[in-house]
């Protein structure tokens, strides 16, 4: 009998105490990354009529427009296009992936005067994280999607409405309406 009395102790013991809820996580590579061209990018044969000249030679004399024949730039090499299509499409990725909350806010009261500006990440899954910024002070903000919190100064419930969140805001105490938009 003692012997389970000192198992149970001993589990006690080694219980380990949760982390502070504001701990910061440590960085982590975003789950998509920026593009990145493989090893034989710009190696590429060209094909059709992209093998022409790349470059004009310099003018020597003034050309008047209505001589001028041919575009004024020169369109985009292959190389070029495929760098351009490749950083589009992983803006895109990388704009799916994030959440509801991510980007700039401002939290503004009933009659559309600004309380504090945000900036949250959003990673679409988990808390999201950023700063807020008061007219004389600023701090941290997380939000669960259910609450937003403004570290050292109050929180505020969140309720989606169309493009934006409304709820009520308690600062020091006193709790009054106000709604989360986009700024302009």
């Amino acid at each position: 009998m003692s012997g389970l009395i000192v198992l149970a102790f001993a589990g006690l013991l080694t219980q380990e105490a949760a982390p502070h809820p504001s701990t910061q996580a440590a960085y982590r590579a975003p789950v998509i990354r920026p593009f990145e061209p493989g090893r034989n990018f710009g190696r590429e044969q060209a094909q059709g009529d992209a093998d022409g000249e790349l470059y004009r030679r310099p003018l020597e004399t003034p050309v008047v427009v209505e001589a001028y024949v041919r575009s004024y730039e020169y369109t985009p090499s292959d190389i070029e296009a495929a760098y351009e299509q490749g950083v589009a499409s992983a803006e895109i990725r990388a704009d799916q992936a994030a959440g509801a909350l991510d980007g700039a806010w401002r939290i503004v009261d009933a009659a559309g005067r600004t309380l504090y500006d945000l900036v949250l990440h959003d990673p679409g899954a988990g808390a999201a994280e950023g700063g807020w910024r008061g007219r004389e002070d600023w701090g941290a903000a997380t939000s669960d999607g259910a609450t937003l919190t403004l570290e050292g100064s109050g929180a505020m419930t969140l309720e989606r409405t169309g493009n934006g969140w409304r709820g009520m805001l308690t600062i020091d105490g006193q709790t009054r309406p106000a709604s989360l938009i986009r700024p302009n």
